[in-house]
Protein backbone atom coordinates (compact mmCIF):
# COMPACT_ATOMS: atom_id res chain seq x y z
CA UNK A 1 0.00 0.00 0.00
CA UNK A 2 1.36 3.32 -1.30
CA UNK A 3 0.66 6.58 1.24
CA UNK A 4 -1.59 9.27 -0.55
CA UNK A 5 -0.18 12.39 -1.25
CA UNK A 6 -2.20 14.32 1.43
CA UNK A 7 -0.20 11.08 4.12
CA UNK A 8 3.01 12.13 2.63
CA UNK A 9 3.19 15.95 3.35
CA UNK A 10 1.59 15.92 6.31
CA UNK A 11 3.39 17.99 8.43
CA UNK A 12 4.71 16.18 12.39
CA UNK A 13 5.26 18.35 15.31
CA UNK A 14 6.49 21.90 13.97
CA UNK A 15 8.48 24.07 16.37
CA UNK A 16 9.45 27.34 16.07
CA UNK A 17 12.95 27.08 18.04
CA UNK A 18 14.73 30.43 17.03
CA UNK A 19 17.97 31.03 18.56
CA UNK A 20 18.59 33.12 21.83
CA UNK A 21 21.03 35.59 19.55
CA UNK A 22 17.67 35.94 16.98
CA UNK A 23 15.27 36.93 19.88
CA UNK A 24 17.56 39.50 21.21
CA UNK A 25 18.10 40.92 17.51
CA UNK A 26 14.36 41.20 17.15
CA UNK A 27 14.35 43.00 20.50
CA UNK A 28 16.82 45.31 19.62
CA UNK A 29 14.79 46.05 16.22
CA UNK A 30 11.88 46.98 17.90
CA UNK A 31 13.19 48.68 20.70
CA UNK A 32 15.08 51.02 18.17
CA UNK A 33 11.23 52.81 18.32
CA UNK A 34 9.78 54.27 20.91
CA UNK A 35 10.01 55.23 24.16
CA UNK A 36 13.10 53.15 25.47
CA UNK A 37 15.33 54.55 22.66
CA UNK A 38 14.63 58.30 23.22
CA UNK A 39 15.37 57.54 27.27
CA UNK A 40 18.43 55.81 26.59
CA UNK A 41 19.91 58.62 24.56
CA UNK A 42 18.14 61.59 26.48
CA UNK A 43 19.03 60.85 30.18
CA UNK A 44 22.83 61.49 29.81
CA UNK A 45 22.33 64.63 28.46
CA UNK A 46 19.47 65.35 31.05
CA UNK A 47 22.50 64.06 33.77
CA UNK A 48 25.01 66.02 32.05
CA UNK A 49 23.86 69.67 31.30
CA UNK A 50 21.72 70.58 34.53
CA UNK A 51 24.44 69.24 36.76
CA UNK A 52 27.49 70.84 35.31
CA UNK A 53 25.29 74.37 36.07
CA UNK A 54 24.89 72.97 39.30
CA UNK A 55 28.48 71.92 39.72
CA UNK A 56 29.74 75.31 38.73
CA UNK A 57 27.44 77.80 41.05
CA UNK A 58 28.20 75.20 44.36
CA UNK A 59 30.33 77.11 46.67
CA UNK A 60 33.09 73.97 45.71
CA UNK A 61 32.50 74.82 41.99
CA UNK A 62 32.76 78.43 42.67
CA UNK A 63 36.14 77.54 45.02
CA UNK A 64 37.84 75.79 41.68
CA UNK A 65 36.52 72.14 42.10
CA UNK A 66 33.91 72.61 39.21
CA UNK A 67 35.15 68.79 38.29
CA UNK A 68 35.17 67.16 41.18
CA UNK A 69 31.65 68.24 42.44
CA UNK A 70 30.29 67.95 38.36
CA UNK A 71 31.51 64.16 38.91
CA UNK A 72 30.52 63.15 41.88
CA UNK A 73 27.05 64.67 41.78
CA UNK A 74 26.64 62.88 38.25
CA UNK A 75 27.20 60.02 39.76
CA UNK A 76 25.09 60.52 42.26
CA UNK A 77 21.67 61.02 40.10
CA UNK A 78 22.78 57.87 38.12
CA UNK A 79 22.95 55.40 40.64
CA UNK A 80 19.50 57.04 42.07
CA UNK A 81 17.64 57.00 38.52
CA UNK A 82 18.84 53.26 37.97
CA UNK A 83 16.56 51.69 39.79
CA UNK A 84 13.87 53.89 37.69
CA UNK A 85 15.24 53.33 34.61
CA UNK A 86 14.89 49.64 34.95
CA UNK A 87 11.04 49.91 35.78
CA UNK A 88 11.04 52.38 33.45
CA UNK A 89 12.81 50.12 30.50
CA UNK A 90 10.57 46.83 31.42
CA UNK A 91 6.87 48.29 31.59
CA UNK A 92 7.35 49.57 28.68
CA UNK A 93 8.85 46.85 26.87
CA UNK A 94 6.07 45.19 28.09
CA UNK A 95 3.23 47.38 27.59
CA UNK A 96 3.92 47.99 24.03
CA UNK A 97 4.25 44.74 22.85
CA UNK A 98 1.24 43.01 24.38
CA UNK A 99 -0.07 42.93 20.85
CA UNK A 100 2.35 41.43 18.84
CA UNK A 101 3.43 38.79 22.21
CA UNK A 102 0.00 37.40 22.58
CA UNK A 103 0.32 36.23 18.44
CA UNK A 104 3.44 34.89 19.05
CA UNK A 105 2.67 32.82 22.30
CA UNK A 106 -0.13 31.46 20.20
CA UNK A 107 2.40 29.27 18.19
CA UNK A 108 4.85 26.29 19.59
CA UNK A 109 7.38 28.93 20.36
CA UNK A 110 9.64 28.69 23.35
CA UNK A 111 8.21 31.49 25.46
CA UNK A 112 11.55 32.14 27.86
CA UNK A 113 13.59 32.88 25.30
CA UNK A 114 11.26 35.97 24.41
CA UNK A 115 11.68 36.93 28.03
CA UNK A 116 15.44 36.08 28.58
CA UNK A 117 16.27 37.86 24.49
CA UNK A 118 14.19 40.91 25.83
CA UNK A 119 16.30 41.36 28.79
CA UNK A 120 19.24 41.06 27.17
CA UNK A 121 18.17 43.58 24.52
CA UNK A 122 17.11 45.84 27.17
CA UNK A 123 20.73 45.37 29.22
CA UNK A 124 22.36 46.16 25.40
CA UNK A 125 20.19 49.40 25.01
CA UNK A 126 20.95 50.50 28.47
CA UNK A 127 24.88 49.69 27.66
CA UNK A 128 24.34 52.54 24.87
CA UNK A 129 23.21 54.50 27.46
CA UNK A 130 25.86 53.89 29.73
CA UNK A 131 28.62 54.09 27.69
CA UNK A 132 27.07 57.72 25.71
CA UNK A 133 27.30 59.05 29.86
CA UNK A 134 30.81 57.71 29.63
CA UNK A 135 31.91 59.48 27.11
CA UNK A 136 30.27 62.81 27.59
CA UNK A 137 31.32 62.67 31.45
CA UNK A 138 35.05 61.90 30.33
CA UNK A 139 35.43 65.11 28.15
CA UNK A 140 33.73 67.48 30.57
CA UNK A 141 36.80 65.70 33.10
CA UNK A 142 39.52 66.16 30.02
CA UNK A 143 38.58 69.58 29.89
CA UNK A 144 38.09 70.87 32.76
CA UNK A 145 41.40 69.30 34.70
CA UNK A 146 43.27 67.34 32.07
CA UNK A 147 42.89 63.64 30.07
CA UNK A 148 43.80 61.87 33.19
CA UNK A 149 40.64 63.32 34.90
CA UNK A 150 38.45 61.20 32.85
CA UNK A 151 40.05 57.85 33.43
CA UNK A 152 37.70 57.26 36.69
CA UNK A 153 34.60 57.84 34.52
CA UNK A 154 34.37 54.25 33.03
CA UNK A 155 34.05 52.19 36.46
CA UNK A 156 32.19 54.93 37.93
CA UNK A 157 29.16 54.53 35.27
CA UNK A 158 30.06 51.25 34.21
CA UNK A 159 29.83 49.04 37.75
CA UNK A 160 26.24 50.56 38.97
CA UNK A 161 25.07 49.61 35.35
CA UNK A 162 25.95 45.96 36.13
CA UNK A 163 24.63 46.38 39.87
CA UNK A 164 21.36 47.68 38.34
CA UNK A 165 20.77 44.24 36.06
CA UNK A 166 18.98 42.34 39.03
CA UNK A 167 16.67 45.76 38.61
CA UNK A 168 16.27 45.35 35.54
CA UNK A 169 15.33 41.36 35.63
CA UNK A 170 13.25 42.17 38.53
CA UNK A 171 10.83 44.51 36.77
CA UNK A 172 11.10 42.86 33.63
CA UNK A 173 9.29 39.80 35.20
CA UNK A 174 6.92 42.23 37.69
CA UNK A 175 5.94 43.66 34.26
CA UNK A 176 5.14 40.36 32.73
CA UNK A 177 3.26 38.83 35.91
CA UNK A 178 1.54 41.96 36.99
CA UNK A 179 1.95 44.67 34.73
CA UNK A 180 3.06 48.69 34.79
CA UNK A 181 1.82 49.90 38.01
CA UNK A 182 3.78 47.35 40.64
CA UNK A 183 6.59 47.51 38.08
CA UNK A 184 6.84 51.74 38.95
CA UNK A 185 6.51 50.54 42.19
CA UNK A 186 9.73 49.53 42.27
CA UNK A 187 11.64 52.12 40.49
CA UNK A 188 10.01 54.42 43.15
CA UNK A 189 11.12 52.10 46.10
CA UNK A 190 14.54 51.97 44.69
CA UNK A 191 14.88 55.87 44.02
CA UNK A 192 13.84 56.30 47.56
CA UNK A 193 15.58 53.77 49.26
CA UNK A 194 19.27 54.37 47.51
CA UNK A 195 19.53 57.55 49.64
CA UNK A 196 18.55 56.55 52.46
CA UNK A 197 20.11 52.48 52.98
CA UNK A 198 22.76 52.74 50.25
CA UNK A 199 25.76 53.10 52.73
CA UNK A 200 24.55 51.24 55.86
CA UNK A 201 24.69 47.21 56.06
CA UNK A 202 21.50 46.76 55.11
CA UNK A 203 22.08 47.11 50.98
CA UNK A 204 23.12 43.67 51.34
CA UNK A 205 19.31 42.77 51.10
CA UNK A 206 17.66 45.64 48.96
CA UNK A 207 18.84 44.58 45.38
CA UNK A 208 17.52 48.33 44.48
CA UNK A 209 19.95 49.56 46.10
CA UNK A 210 23.07 47.89 45.06
CA UNK A 211 23.19 50.67 42.20
CA UNK A 212 23.54 53.43 44.33
CA UNK A 213 25.93 51.29 47.14
CA UNK A 214 28.66 50.97 43.99
CA UNK A 215 28.23 54.59 43.52
CA UNK A 216 29.04 55.79 46.99
CA UNK A 217 33.39 54.74 47.41
CA UNK A 218 33.55 55.50 43.19
CA UNK A 219 31.82 58.81 43.99
CA UNK A 220 32.67 59.71 47.44
CA UNK A 221 29.59 60.41 48.50
CA UNK A 222 26.99 59.42 51.14
CA UNK A 223 23.74 57.84 49.86
CA UNK A 224 22.66 61.48 50.83
CA UNK A 225 24.61 62.99 48.56
CA UNK A 226 26.93 64.45 51.21
CA UNK A 227 30.84 64.31 50.70
CA UNK A 228 32.57 60.83 52.60
CA UNK A 229 35.48 62.75 54.79
CA UNK A 230 39.22 61.47 54.17
CA UNK A 231 39.97 58.08 55.38
CA UNK A 232 35.99 57.72 55.54
CA UNK A 233 35.58 52.90 55.44
CA UNK A 234 33.27 53.91 53.30
CA UNK A 235 35.49 55.20 50.58
CA UNK A 236 36.14 50.98 50.13
CA UNK A 237 35.90 49.63 46.90
CA UNK A 238 35.48 46.19 48.11
CA UNK A 239 32.10 45.97 47.76
CA UNK A 240 31.65 46.58 44.01
CA UNK A 241 32.59 42.68 43.04
CA UNK A 242 29.88 41.73 45.66
CA UNK A 243 27.44 44.29 44.15
CA UNK A 244 28.30 42.72 40.63
CA UNK A 245 28.15 39.35 41.62
CA UNK A 246 25.00 39.48 43.36
CA UNK A 247 23.59 41.46 40.39
CA UNK A 248 24.53 38.90 38.12
CA UNK A 249 23.27 35.76 40.49
CA UNK A 250 20.07 37.00 41.34
CA UNK A 251 19.60 38.55 37.70
CA UNK A 252 20.03 34.74 36.57
CA UNK A 253 17.29 33.39 39.18
CA UNK A 254 14.80 36.21 38.64
CA UNK A 255 14.66 34.64 34.88
CA UNK A 256 14.86 31.60 35.86
CA UNK A 257 11.48 32.13 37.81
CA UNK A 258 9.94 34.16 35.23
CA UNK A 259 11.12 31.54 32.43
CA UNK A 260 8.77 29.18 34.06
CA UNK A 261 5.81 31.49 34.73
CA UNK A 262 5.61 32.88 31.41
CA UNK A 263 5.89 29.25 29.63
CA UNK A 264 2.99 27.91 31.64
CA UNK A 265 1.02 31.47 31.27
CA UNK A 266 -2.20 30.81 29.60
CA UNK A 267 -3.25 33.31 26.85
Amino acid sequence: MTATGSERTAPTAIRDDPSIATVVAVEVAKLRRGFCLWFSLVLPLALILPLGVIAAVSPEGRGGDVWGIWFSVTLMFWGILLPMGAALYAAMAVRTDLGPQRVVYSYAFPRHRMLIGRFLALLVLWLGSALLLTVLLAAVGAVLAGPRAGLSVPMGVLVPWVGAAATLALCLVVAERWGTGPTAVIGVLGMLLGGIVADTAAWWFIPMVWPMRAVVPLAGIEASGVPLAPGDPLFSLAPLPAVAALSVALAAVLLAAGARYVNRKEL
